[in-house]
């Protein structure tokens, strides 16, 4: 299946996004839009959709259930500015912020890798873990191509009044480039209205033509620039005689003064849902609105592009690409997706919409067609045996005890269970060292931590023994390490 065109357009995967994110051909996607997991540490997430069915889920994380120990390892040899933005994380907030972001950092890593060139992403998320997820960014697409961080206000919300703070009524939304200067960016305006009387107060004025306009400075403009703008009737005179620029407003009414402004970085103008239109609210609990997705897709893609949400959820990625003549992907883990997507699609895009032949729901993965390496960690390991089919950590954590016992290699712990046993390279990959079998041995995870991608096995061994944690007369009977 060809991933890199519009054949997977209107196709929504009802699975994990990891294996559909690695399955997406490399450079092949205009957009991503997206709103994944905040880590807001909330148990369960409940509500009920309008097509009747019940959504639950949660936002709590931890090391144990929802991050493999493999990927620390991968991330430590082949990404050490994100694994130091992991431990930093885990050490700051604690081991939910750490496990959250190592979770997010996998699949992020395919995401930069399906970009193409000319593509950005925006990653929407709130205060709880914005900053974190800045950090990890940077290190991924590069601090040079951080275009803006977007503080969408909830306009018309005054926020949950709490003790002794402000109270909260804003999200962060992550704009990045996939390369700074080729990305797609058309400039997004509102208009601005007011009665002359409210217009006359904010200090806009009329001139002899009833034109409404409002002044500047004269700043840096010559004198030669400013009798050619006099000419024009740009130039409007104070009673000192001060001189200031004229602009005119784009459009006005009888009894309406409009003006058309530039969109900054501070979203004021679009309501959260709990404001939006009763056609629009889908039960969905963290659903988003329409008109936020749409300035996102409007500024930064094409008619035509292709637009990915990995977190659909309620779908609204999906939804404003279809009404603004996008191609969409959407990939969601909860099967109440696709029923939340028809019903939105029927009634917000056309009743006429037929479900079945036009939106796909496979229950496979796609295949690459690209020869490109996937840039997440993957489950699995290099056979020592050329050509050999690739092995899984597990069959080599297997391997390994066969070959040197169900012991830590760095400080000679004995562990009950070998699941506590780690995958690591002997050399580490920094260093030159090979992803073969050879180059692997067994670590426990304050030893794995501790090597990290800057010590050799021989080299963490003697900091053990230095350190008092592992007698130094067993490996050396041992007679394994040379």
């Amino acid at each position: 299946m060809a991933t890199n065109s519009a054949s997977l357009n209107r196709t929504l995967f009802l699975e994990d996004n990891l294996p559909v994110l690695r399955g997406l051909d490399s450079d092949s996607i205009d957009l991503i839009a997206t709103d994944p997991p905040f880590n807001k540490g909330v148990p369960t997430f409940e509500g009920t959709t309008k097509a009747g069915q019940n959504v639950e889920f949660k936002d709590v994380w931890n090391w144990k259930d929802d991050v493999h120990v493999e990927w620390t390892n991968a991330i430590a040899d082949e990404h050490p500015s994100l694994f130091n933005v992991i431990l930093y994380a885990n050490a700051a907030a604690g081991d939910d912020m750490g496990a959250f972001l190592c979770w997010m950092v996998v699949r992020m890593l395919e995401m930069h890798r399906v970009l193409k060139p000319t593509g950005s992403i925006y990653l929407h998320c709130d205060p709880t873990a914005s900053h974190y997820l800045k950090a990890m960014m940077d290190a991924i697409f590069g601090r040079k191509n951080f275009r803006n961080e977007v503080v969408w206000h909830y306009g018309g919300r005054g926020g949950k009044a709490t003790a002794r703070q402000f109270p909260r009524n804003h999200d962060i939304i992550l704009f990045y480039s996939k390369n700074v200067g080729s990305h797609v960016h058309e400039r997004q305006y509102t208009v601005r209205s007011f009665t002359p009387k409210e217009a006359r107060d904010q200090g806009y004025r009329q001139d002899e033509n009833g034109r409404w306009f409002k002044t500047a400075p004269r700043g840096n403009y010559t004198d030669a620039s400013i009798e050619k703008l006099e000419a024009e009737g740009r130039i409007y005179r104070t009673s000192n005689g001060t001189v200031r620029i004229k602009y005119f407003l784009n459009a006005r009414t009888t009894d309406r003064v409009s003006e058309e402004v530039l969109i900054g970085d501070t979203w004021f103008d679009i309501q959260d849902m709990m404001h939006a239109p009763r056609k629009e609210r889908t039960g969905y609990p963290t659903q988003k609105p329409l008109a936020l997705y749409k300035r996102m897709i409007e500024a930064s893609s094409n008619p035509g592009d292709i637009v990915l949400d990995p977190f659909a959820g309620c779908a609204t990625t999906c939804v404003a690409a279809e009404q603004l003549g996008r191609q969409w992907i959407g990939i969601d883990i909860r099967e109440e997706s696709g029923g939340v997507i028809r019903e939105r699609l029927e009634r917000e895009v056309s009743e006429n919409m037929a479900w079945d032949a036009i939106v796909r729901t496979p229950t496979e993965a796609p295949e690459r067609t690209d020869d490109r390496e996937p840039a997440a960690p993957e489950l699995v390991l290099e056979s020592p045996k050329p050509n050999a089919r690739r092995i899984s950590v597990r069959e080599a954590r297997e391997q390994l005890i066969v070959r040197d016992g169900q012991r830590c290699q760095g400080c000679g712990w004995e562990p009950e269970y070998a699941d506590y046993l780690q995958v690591d390279h002997k050399k580490p990959k920094t260093l030159k060292g090979k992803d073969e079998m050879e180059n692997y041995a067994l670590l426990c995870d304050p030893c794995n931590r501790k090597k990290s991608n800057k010590l050799t096995l021989r080299e963490l061994q003697n900091v053990r023994v230095e350190e008092g944690r592992m007698d130094g007369k067993w490996w050396e009977k041992e007679g394994k390490w040379d």
